[in-house]
C-alpha cells in the first residue's frame, strides 16, 4: 500500500549494479503507456472503508503486466493457464489478467483459472464483485486464507503467474496480521514481516521452468537482499521490472 514513510537511511542504498537494474526499470515505466484500469464503477465508498483502494503499486502493477501480457505480448497468455494473486484486494490485478485470458480466446479446453486470496472476506467479496462487473467471475476462485496456505498442495508448481501487493511500510511488528483494512499496509520490520513469510510459499507454488511472480516493493524492504535471498535459498532469479516515484518513495515491481 502507498503509504507516506521516510526516506531510506544509507544502509539501504544499493549496490551500483542493483542501482543500474533499477535505473533501467525506471525507463522501462517511463516508456509504457498508463494501462486502464478494469471497471470499479460498481464499488461505493464505504467499500474503501474496507478494503485497499487501488494507487500508485496498483496502477504500476498493472503497467508492469500491461507490459509482459498485453498488445504485441498477448500471445504470452497462451501460456498462462493458473494465475494467483496473494492479497487480492479490489482484484484488479488478477482480473486484468483474466480479462487478457479472455481477449487471448484461449481455448476452453485449456481450462484457465484465477485464484485469489486475502485475509479481509471484505476483500473477496470486492473482488467478487469486480470480477463479474467484468465478465470473468466464471474463471475465478476466491479464498479468505492467510497467503495460500490451504492452495499449496493443489497448487504446488502449477501458478504460472504470482501476483503479490504485500503489505510493505514498516511498523512495529504487532500491528500486523490483522483480518480488516491496516493488513493491507503493516508490514512489521522493514515492511518484510509479511513477504518474508511468503517467499517460500511462492517458490513452492511457482511453475517450472516459466512462472513468473510480480512483486510490490519499496526501497525501505531492500530489494537487494530479498533478490540474495531468493537466489540464496531457491535459486530464484530477481530484479527492478518497473519502477516509479510515488511522493516520498520509489515503488519497484520486482520480476522474479
Amino acid at each position: 500500500m502507498a503509504e507516506m514513510h521516510p526516506l531510506r537511511s544509507d544502509d539501504q542504498i544499493p549496490s551500483e549494479s542493483f542501482s543500474c537494474l533499477n535505473q533501467e526499470a525506471v525507463k522501462l515505466a517511463q516508456s509504457c503507456e498508463q494501462t486502464t484500469v478494469p471497471s470499479l464503477d460498481h464499488l461505493r465508498m464505504s467499500d474503501y472503508n474496507v478494503v485497499y483502494e487501488p494507487s500508485d503499486d496498483t496502477f504500476l502493477m498493472l503497467d508492469a503486466l500491461a507490459h509482459e501480457f498485453d498488445n504485441e505480448n498477448l500471445k504470452r497468455m497462451k501460456n498462462v493457464k493458473y494465475v494467483l494473486e496473494l492479497g487480492c484486494g479490489t482484484g484488479v490485478s488478477t482480473i486484468f489478467l483474466g480479462m487478457l485470458m479472455k481477449k487471448a480466446k484461449l481455448d476452453p479446453k485449456v481450462g484457465a483459472r484465477l485464484f485469489a486470496t486475502d485475509i479481509n472476506q471484505d476483500a473477496l467479496r470486492v473482488t467478487r464483485e469486480t470480477a463479474e462487473a467484468n465478465e470473468i467471475l466464471d474463471i475465478l476462485e476466491t479464498h479468505q486464507c492467510d497467503l495460500a496456505t490451504p492452495l499449496l498442495k493443489e497448487l504446488e508448481h502449477k501458478c504460472d503467474v504470482i501476483i503479490f501487493n504485500p503489505p510493505y511500510v514498516p511498523t512495529p511488528d504487532d500491528e500486523v496480521g490483522s483480518d480488516g483494512i491496516e493488513a493491507s499496509w503493516a508490514g512489521g520490520k522493514d515492511g518484510r514481516v509479511v513477504f518474508d513469510r511468503a517467499v517460500p510459499q511462492i517458490a513452492r507454488l511457482l511453475s517450472w521452468p516459466h512462472g513468473t511472480a510480480y512483486i510490490i516493493a519499496v526501497d525501505d524492504n531492500k530489494p537487494e537482499e530479498i533478490a540474495s535471498l531468493m537466489m540464496r535459498e531457491y535459486g530464484i532469479i530477481v530484479k527492478p521490472f518497473f519502477r516509479r516515484r510515488a511522493r516520498n518513495e520509489f515503488l519497484s515491481v520486482l520480476k522474479c
